[in-house]
């Protein structure tokens, strides 16, 4: 009986079965549909204008390849151009209406640029982003401000201190472990050096006005400011070098070249090439010069004058976006906020030797680690607390290169000093009157 009903039951579910599967296959299937490509998209082209070269360039073009891989919406073509050309190419681009999307330029030529009218408020993008502006230095972000407006955001600073050769030193019978603090120190190590012959000079000195001046005279203030002069005064109104300060710094200089014979006018590069004792340069030359100059240098801060005060002078850069197309605008203020944020800032320090200009990269346990591996940076570190600022106002470029070229001529011997710093006295009151 058992066996009889096992088998009806599994009839029974053989039967459903074929039925099932007889359905299954009258059930009507999908026509495969053909896979779709995805489109292509078409990233938006931007120029962004720089003048960092030699390692700063590899640095910050290997950044800008960083960031296009990581916004394929975006394609970021990093263009060179040197530091006495892009300024001038900038405003000719502002004049005529065809600027680059995005730029990066010396903090002393915001001010122009700020009143150009060509560049964007970022202030609603850095809110949208959640950019902290507090977290920049109060000082560096001020040359940004215009009218209420934030029309860039520092992305590098730095300060000038004393480089040396520490196989000169060696060669001259210098401890190299004690650079010079005075500036009868490094008269008298200059003079050490360049007795060695071949045609070294103990000291550098940037003597050459150019297309800006900014080069001779971004070196020439420290000594001014130690001095106790002023570059400008009342309010940057006027000259404030004409004076027994601005004699004394001055005479120091030339007297370097006319005088003692340890340094030369015209010349610029020696240093590099192991054929200068010392020179003043910037941090950043700390990053470009590690591992690459034929001997071992060291740094220390700028040698001041009996019974003056440390000065040195503040630079950097600043990024801003112009005024182009929405699209545009929007690929480069992308760009802009994110070079400026703190990773890729710590990133930009270590890799070039910038000091930081946010409060957060200064306290990053990975850049605090690596400023221990190079106590070179140390001296810009400890230095920048005696950094002063060149004056935020439009006509400083134009005073910059009229001072210059009156001073160039007190280097090579066709002005005395006094006739020199009177000649730039006018020419400078000049160019503030434009």
């Amino acid at each position: 009986m058992f066996l009889r009903q096992w088998r009806s039951l599994w009839v029974l579910i053989l039967v459903l079965f074929v039925v099932l599967a007889g359905c299954a296959s009258n059930t009507a299937q999908p026509t495969p549909q053909p896979k779709q490509e995805a489109k292509a998209v078409t990233p938006v082209e931007i120029e962004f204008w720089n003048y960092w070269d030699g390692n700063n360039g590899k640095v910050i073009s290997a950044l800008v390849e960083q960031f296009n891989q990581s916004h394929p919406n975006i394609k970021v073509k990093n263009v060179f151009l040197p530091w006495g050309e892009l300024l001038s190419k900038l405003q000719a681009s502002i004049a005529g209406k065809n600027p680059p999307a995005v730029a990066a330029g010396d903090l002393a030529w915001m001010a122009k640029l700020n009143r150009s009218g060509a560049l964007i408020d970022l202030t609603d993008a850095a809110k949208k982003a959640n950019l902290d502006l507090g977290d920049f230095y109060p000082a560096l972000l001020e040359y940004d401000r215009y009218q209420g407006k934030l029309q860039g955001l520092p992305i590098s600073t730095n300060n000038l201190a004393l480089f040396y050769n520490k196989d000169l030193f060696k060669k001259a019978g210098l401890d190299p472990e004690k650079p010079p603090k005075t500036w009868d120190e490094l008269r008298a190590y200059a003079k050490k050096i360049t007795a060695l012959g071949g045609g070294i000079k103990g000291f550098e000195i940037y003597t050459v006005a150019g297309d800006s001046g900014e080069g001779v005279t971004w070196q020439f203030q420290p000594y001014l400011w130690q001095a106790g002069g002023e570059y400008l005064a009342d309010n940057y109104t006027k000259p404030g070098f004409n004076n027994a300060a601005g004699e004394k710094a001055l005479k120091f200089l030339v007297d370097l070249i006319r005088v003692d014979k340890v340094a030369e006018a015209g010349k610029w590069g020696a240093f590099d090439k192991g054929q200068a004792g010392m020179r003043i340069d910037g941090s950043w030359m700390v990053g470009i010069w590690a591992g690459q100059t034929p001997f071992d240098f060291g740094t220390a801060m700028i040698p001041i004058p009996e019974g003056g005060t440390r000065a040195t002078n503040m630079g950097g850069e600043h990024i801003f976006v112009f005024q182009t197309t929405p699209e545009k605008q929007a690929a480069a203020t992308e760009f802009a906020l994110w070079f400026a944020s703190t990773p890729v800032q710590v990133d930009w320090d270590m890799r070039t030797g910038f000091m930081p200009v946010r409060e957060s990269v200064s306290n990053d346990a990975k850049y605090r680690e690596w400023l221990k591996k190079e106590p070179r940076l140390l001296p810009f570190v400890e230095q920048q607390q005696y950094a002063h600022a060149r004056p935020p106002i439009p006509e400083y470029p134009d005073t910059s290169l009229a001072f210059a070229k009156e001073l160039e001529k007190a280097f090579y011997g066709k002005v005395t000093v006094k006739e020199a710093l009177a000649n730039a006295e006018k020419a400078v009151t000049a160019a503030l009157k434009k």
